[in-house]
């Protein structure tokens, strides 16, 4: 990934550090400072790749002008809302279907693009239930912010417009704390994500066998682990550099014992938003148990289809969804830890890892060698004989 790449990650480094220090002899005037942001955000881009960089420019443009086309409609609004949501998606759609249908991409790589489609969907979002304008300036910053454009984590611009009103003043305290935030998702991203992917790759490298396949789920959900909350241990350490909040994106998930926890916990701010801007579209409507229970299938079918648009992450959309559906339908979907004895409690945590950890498969594995795990469990017996 370009952002990993030593000399890019060191001008990115520098660029924070930079405004950082600026902070620091600006004070109150930092804010006005971050008006520079873009501009270097864009020489930045450039330099990695100008086609990307073209393209960039040209969607934000072009999806400000949906921005101010929904605040000119009147009658249809709600339509015409859906259709400009639908239009922010059609470069992720294109660019997904552009190896199967031979489309040309013009030597464009649109990395980022699925989460930076939901921040374009965002703004919509906020002008049309909020009823309050969205500025440009916050708009150019907020599509453009470095540290999560290509993956995340998901700033709603309601959070950003208030990071960014009030930036943080560099001290020595938080040029530490960012730093070590830094150092520890480099690790686990370059290191740790390296040797379960070292790990997998003996594991799979011959015939799979029964306990092969005990032992690849998890290494499958720590690569996953290890490589996105790296990630986002990047960008979190960045932002705080810059005096700008980045949210959380991992809150301990393998200590929760039911799956509606366990996506509270992971992948925070993707599965949140769309989990919200899903529900929303409910507002008016009091959900009984069985509608909410298939609104939550709805949403993990859309989180699914977010990865990707093949039948593979429909159906694992489906079946997570099923998991939280019959969670919220027998109450089962928060589980009191005081109250529940610890035993019960730690094998509910690692039914809720171990499952998780088989979806986890399809994000690392071919499909041949997801059938070759299974069939591994359906020999196990005769493996244990």
């Amino acid at each position: 990934m370009w952002f990993l790449q030593t000399d890019t990650l060191q001008l990115l480094c520098l660029i924070c550090t930079l405004f950082g220090l600026a902070s620091c002899l600006a004070k109150d005037r930092y804010p006005k400072l971050l008006r520079l942001l873009p501009l270097v955000e864009l020489l930045f881009l450039g330099y990695v790749s100008v086609g990307f960089t073209v393209f960039y420019v040209v969607y934000i443009l072009l999806t400000w002008g949906f921005v101010l086309l929904l605040r000119r409609v009147e009658k249809g609004r709600a339509v015409v809302f859906g259709l400009l949501c639908a239009g922010c998606i059609l470069p992720l759609v294109y660019s997904r279907f552009s190896e199967e249908l031979a489309l040309p991409m013009y030597g464009v790589a649109l990395f980022g693009m699925a989460y930076n489609m939901l921040k374009a969907i965002d703004v919509l979002y906020y002008e049309y239930f909020t009823g309050e304008k969205a500025d440009f300036e916050v708009y150019c910053n907020y599509m453009l912010f470095l540290p999560v454009l290509t993956a995340g984590p998901v700033f709603r611009y309601r959070d950003f417009q208030k990071t960014w009103a009030r930036p943080g003043i560099l001290t020595l305290d938080r040029f530490t704390e960012g730093v070590k935030r830094i150092i520890r998702g480099l690790f686990s991203k370059v290191v740790l994500s390296a040797i379960g992917v070292s790990l997998l790759g003996t594991l799979t490298a011959d015939t799979i066998v029964w306990y092969e396949s005990l032992l690849i789920p998890p290494v499958s959900l720590a690569i996953l682990y290890f490589d996105m909350s790296g990630y986002a241990s990047v960008a979190i350490g960045l932002g705080s550099i810059m005096g700008l909040q980045v949210p959380e994106n991992f809150k301990k998930p393998f200590q929760c014992a039911s799956f509606t926890q366990f996506w509270r916990n992971w992948h925070v701010t993707v599965s949140d938003w769309i989990r919200e801007h899903v529900f929303i579209l409910f507002r008016k409507t009091k959900l009984s148990k069985w509608q909410g229970a298939a609104v939550s299938v709805m949403v993990m079918v859309v989180m699914g289809l977010w990865h990707d648009f093949t039948v593979l992450y429909l159906v694992d959309g489906v079946i997570l969804g099923v998991f939280l559906a019959i969670e919220a339908i027998f109450g089962l979907g928060t589980v009191n830890k005081r109250k529940t004895p610890k035993w019960n409690y730690r094998m509910r945590c690692f039914a809720v890892f171990y499952l998780f950890a088989l979806n986890s498969m399809i994000f690392t594995l071919t499909t041949e060698q997801i059938g070759q795990v299974f069939r591994g469990f359906v020999t196990m017996t005769g493996g244990l004989g």
